[in-house]
């Protein structure tokens, strides 16, 4: 089996019914949703090669269905400055295909073993198990893809020198190449943010370098320029964060994005974390019931109008109903931390070098297993 050969169908979000124009072969989506539920949230234009169909769905009201490499050219423009570093693009490139292939041929498991939803507790999280009726979604929430981009040739020359190729596990398995904004100085494992299982490569350790705190503020920047999106840059939070957080902003946050009404919110308990240090289970203790919430993301997000930038934080009481988060990094940790490996391009280091620190024990190869 060749990736060349194979489609992927996209499920896309708008704001309001899709508003679309035939451009000869294209199609223009005039209301693309990008950053959906993110500070970050805002519409775009996007062209659109493939296939379109609308759907019911109240949300991903557009399906695209188009070639699997064609779709890989987007994302890699999409989701990195296309000024970043070439081995980089590369690195990218490898694990966007790794990641979007599982998708497609349904090589890793997507169950909702593990959720809870209960009065005492709220163990969940966001995956492709999500997702019905396509493989992948165009946002933060599987890989950003916002349609064709200018591709320069960066990016096209990143996409040829590693056409075809995956990575593939020590037991002969198409790794499931996660990856995130910045880990903070430590990876995390896969069963902190999702399904409560191993898997192969990505593995927990120390990170030195995501960390441009140690660099001078114009080295720091340059470093990002290369890397982030507009967009991202705008609201990049470095390495190290901190903000406060009051309880009527909790008990807001319960109402509005749990439904739940458990009083005045009096503690916050980590109950546990991750290899990282990431939190993976918050008690709130509340006037009328206590809640226990999980996992990563749902936490960011009780935390925040929004999301935190991680969990990866400790809590200190600062008045009554007041706490300080002090934290690190920016998405869940596990897999690649593409403000490091960006690093590691510029300091010299070659794709296959970033993809096996991030990871360990992989290997690359242009033959797609079959017996996942």
């Amino acid at each position: 089996m060749k990736t060349d050969a194979l489609k992927i169908s996209v499920g896309i979000p708008t704001i309001g019914a899709p508003v679309l124009e035939k451009q000869g072969d294209l199609t223009l989506l005039k209301n693309m949703l990008i950053g959906k539920d993110f500070h970050w949230q805002k519409t775009i234009e996007a062209l659109l090669p493939g296939e379109i169909e609308i759907t019911e769905d109240e949300v991903f009201k557009v399906i695209n269905r188009l070639p699997l490499e064609e779709y890989l050219k987007c994302v890699v423009g999409s989701e990195m400055n296309p000024e970043a570093p070439p081995e980089f693009l590369k690195a990218h490139s490898v694990i966007s295909r790794s990641w979007a292939l599982g998708k497609i041929i349904g090589v890793h498991d997507h169950s909702e073993e593990g959720k809870v939803n209960l009065p005492y507790a709220i163990i969940t999280w966001e995956d492709t198990c999500d997702h019905n009726g396509f493989d992948v979604c165009s946002d933060d929430h599987c890989q950003r893809y916002q349609g064709i981009q200018p591709i320069p040739q960066s990016v096209r020359d990143a996409l040829m020198a590693t056409e075809g190729e995956v990575l593939i596990s020590p037991h002969g398995r198409l790794v499931d190449a996660r990856f995130s904004k910045c880990c903070g100085g430590k990876t995390e494992v896969f069963p902190t943010c999702w399904q409560p299982r191993d898997e192969e490569c990505l593995e927990s350790f120390e990170d030195p370098w995501c960390n441009l705190d140690a660099l001078d503020k114009e080295e720091r920047t340059k470093v990002l320029k290369a890397i982030l999106k507009d967009y991202d840059l705008v609201n990049s939070g470095g390495f190290t964060w901190e903000t406060t957080v009051t309880s009527e902003e909790i008990e807001r946050n319960l109402l509005q994005k749990f439904k739940r009404n458990i009083g005045k919110v009096i503690d916050l308990i980590v109950i546990s974390r991750g290899s990282s240090g990431r939190v993976s289970e918050l008690h709130v203790k509340g006037s009328k019931a206590d809640l226990l919430i999980g996992k990563e993301l749902m936490i960011r997000r009780l935390l925040a109008d929004s999301h935190l930038y991680s969990s990866r934080f400790d809590i200190e009481p600062i008045a009554y109903g007041k706490w300080m988060l002090r934290g690190h990094g920016w998405g869940h940790g596990v897999g690649l931390c593409q403000i490091g490996a960006a690093r590691m391009a510029l300091e010299g280091y070659d794709y296959r070098e970033i993809l096996a620190f991030y990871y360990p024990g992989s290997r690359i190869s242009k033959e797609i297993p079959t017996n996942n």
